[in-house]
């Protein structure tokens, strides 16, 4: 394992932000453990109410022009990520405070004032149902060296914002892990797909190539640039490591018209191989953009660490 960190030169073409909303309760909410997993429609709403058709470039990204790109890549997600408090559930009652954070990458950290509208537009309309109304109490923003910047008022009130922006490459060094095997702990339930089948227990070689794939996506979409230009000796490294999760959990979501329900994977999986660190680069990142379905929203967010 390098103690020297290993990445693509063109992540220092990348950037992203992270702003942090703490929302003060105006009316009270039931908070299931799904409850926040579910605020797709009700941001989408939000959006169209204040953006107008505006707010489909940040929910709906255009498919690429370059052939190659979009056989490669498919329908891109959207530009951020909503990054949830772990297990949050309980009665949210008036003046509890829930807090999350969103990452915006590349050029989605420009529309930053756009998704303060939003929040707070959702603060009017609620939750879940029109339950859980509140009003944004404060907003801080995460600086390149780990510290967040409280905002005035004036931000509150939508005044155009400046994001801080933190370097991919900048971020990577001081997170790099200089040591194996890896703990990747996913907080909100990872739901892989694959040919139509859920993946309940998926081994890592199964894990690797989802994480990529969101990974160099999200890259190309919104900071223009193709970090990987041959997957295969990347796959062959995640075939070659050994790996075994533990505290497994499912946690079902939501239910779909069907009336089948919506779950995925919690846990932790244990990484070890010989060349681990020529990709860890990805572990990494996924740390910032979640991996499987419904990740924009909250779904399949992990933490990774060195073993002891």
């Amino acid at each position: 394992m390098s103690h020297y960190p290993v990445y693509p030169a063109c992540l220092s073409q990348g950037e992203f932000t992270v702003v942090a909303f703490a929302l003060d309760m105006l009316t009270g909410c039931r908070i299931e453990p799904g409850t926040l997993l579910c605020l797709r429609q009700p941001l989408r709403s939000a959006a169209a109410a204040v953006l107008g058709e505006c707010a489909l470039a940040l929910f709906d990204a255009p498919l690429s022009a370059d052939q190659w790109s979009l056989r490669r890549h498919q329908k891109p997600a959207p530009g951020f990520v909503l990054h949830l408090p772990r297990h949050k559930a309980g009665e949210m009652m008036e003046g509890d405070r829930l807090e999350f954070e969103f990452l915006l990458l590349g050029s989605t950290a420009q529309s930053i004032g756009d998704f303060v509208s939003i929040i707070r537009q959702l603060g009017t309309q609620g939750l879940a149902r029109g339950e859980g109304c509140f009003e944004i109490a404060e907003i801080r923003m995460l600086g390149p060296s780990g510290d967040w910047q409280r905002l005035g008022s004036a931000a509150l009130q939508g005044a155009d914002m400046t994001p801080r922006l933190i370097r991919l490459d900048h971020w990577l060094d001081d997170h790099w892990l200089p040591q194996v095997p890896v703990l990747i702990e996913f907080l909100t339930p990872l739901r892989l797909v694959t040919a139509g089948r859920v993946l309940r227990r998926p081994r890592f070689d199964q894990l690797f190539p989802f994480l990529l794939r969101r990974v160099t996506s999200m890259l190309h979409a919104y900071c223009a640039f193709e970090p990987v230009d041959d997957p295969a000796p990347l796959l062959k490294v995640a075939r070659n490591c050994h790996s075994g999760w533990s505290n497994i959990d499912w946690l079902d979501w939501r239910e779909t018209d069907r009336q089948e329900m919506v779950g995925g994977l919690l846990g932790t999986l244990r990484v070890d191989g010989p060349e681990l660190d020529a990709i860890l680069w990805v572990l990494l990142l996924s740390t910032l953009f979640g991996a499987g379905k419904g990740a924009a929203y909250g779904a399949g967010h992990c933490h990774l660490q060195a073993a002891e």
